[in-house]
């Protein structure tokens, strides 16, 4: 992690609307495949051989441009490991955060990956694969005090739109109306990236954000920094974005990731992005994947 710069932010906006291809040959990836994922595979997709991923370049660690122009990132190496494993290409294409899971519900890619919480409004309209767990913090221009995520009535956040902090911060607004305070007032905008640079500038007083992407924003970006609390119960589930009722490209997904469990290279990707604390274990990935 840290031999990466500043360069993600300063290339930001060259990258949006950025989109390629990142892929594997199917005979390149014969060995790790594993059988009983890839029969569990709809059989459209086993005969495309082709996994279309739908990401927004602009959320690292998860998804994002490396200083070589390279896709890199969490998902980035998941959904490759699972492709892998279910001995299919990889085709990923870089969106707007607010188009992947329509892009996914109506068929145009197969999954959609961004450390996408896994909420009840999203579970009318699509399923998930549960991979990762993370808390919500506070992201803050530096040199900023006396604000954390237990003192924000009265204050602006900054939100990227389509994105799971929005419900969070809702009802952290109400609960501030209930003991009489002010609400907090939201500024919104199209992506991440958008929203960094715009809390940079000062506008809003915080962004909500898991730790683990705000340890890396603020190592990234001198103007930033995070404060220490972690929201208590503000855990949320990251998951794969499948279409609703693709049941069995859930159980494929779900039998290769159990297989990256159990082989230690999901651990490993964790691990190498600083945020071993982020793995599920195989029973969280099922208890989950129910809800």
């Amino acid at each position: 992690m840290t031999s990466y710069t500043r360069r993600f932010f300063i290339t930001a906006a060259a990258v949006i609307g950025f989109s390629t291809l990142a892929a594997l040959p199917v005979d390149a990836q014969a060995a790790s495949v594993v059988e009983a994922a890839r029969n569990a595979l709809p059989d459209p997709l086993k005969s495309s051989s082709t996994l279309k991923v739908a990401t927004s370049l602009q959320w690292p660690p998860f998804a994002y441009m490396d200083e070589k122009g390279e896709m890199e990132g969490i998902d980035i190496r998941l959904v490759r490991l699972l492709g892998e494993k279910l001995g299919l290409k990889v085709e990923i294409e870089d969106v707007k955060f607010p188009s992947i899971v329509p892009g996914v519900s109506n068929g145009r890619y197969d999954v959609g990956v961004n450390q996408i919480g896994i909420t009840p409004e999203r579970a009318k309209v699509a399923d998930f694969v549960p991979y990762l767990i993370s808390g919500f913090s506070l992201l803050v221009r530096k040199g900023t005090t006396g604000i954390d995520v237990y003192n924000l009535c009265g204050r602006t956040l900054a939100l990227t739109q389509g994105s799971g902090q929005i419900p969070v911060a809702e009802k952290l607004s109400a609960q501030c109306v209930q003991e009489g305070k002010k609400e907090i007032s939201f500024l919104f905008f199209p992506n991440s990236a958008d929203t960094y640079l715009a809390l940079s500038n000062g506008r809003g007083d915080g962004f909500l954000v898991g730790k683990p992407a705000g340890v890396y924003i603020a190592k990234s970006n001198p103007k930033l920094e995070m404060t220490t609390s972690v929201l208590k119960d503000s855990q949320t589930i990251a998951g794969i974005v499948i279409a609703k009722g693709n049941t069995a490209l859930q159980k494929a997904l779900m039998v290769a990731l159990e297989d990256a469990v159990a082989d230690g290279s999901y651990h490993k990707i964790l691990e190498e992005f600083g945020v071993p604390d982020a793995a599920l274990t195989v029973e969280q990935i099922h208890e989950y994947a129910k809800q």
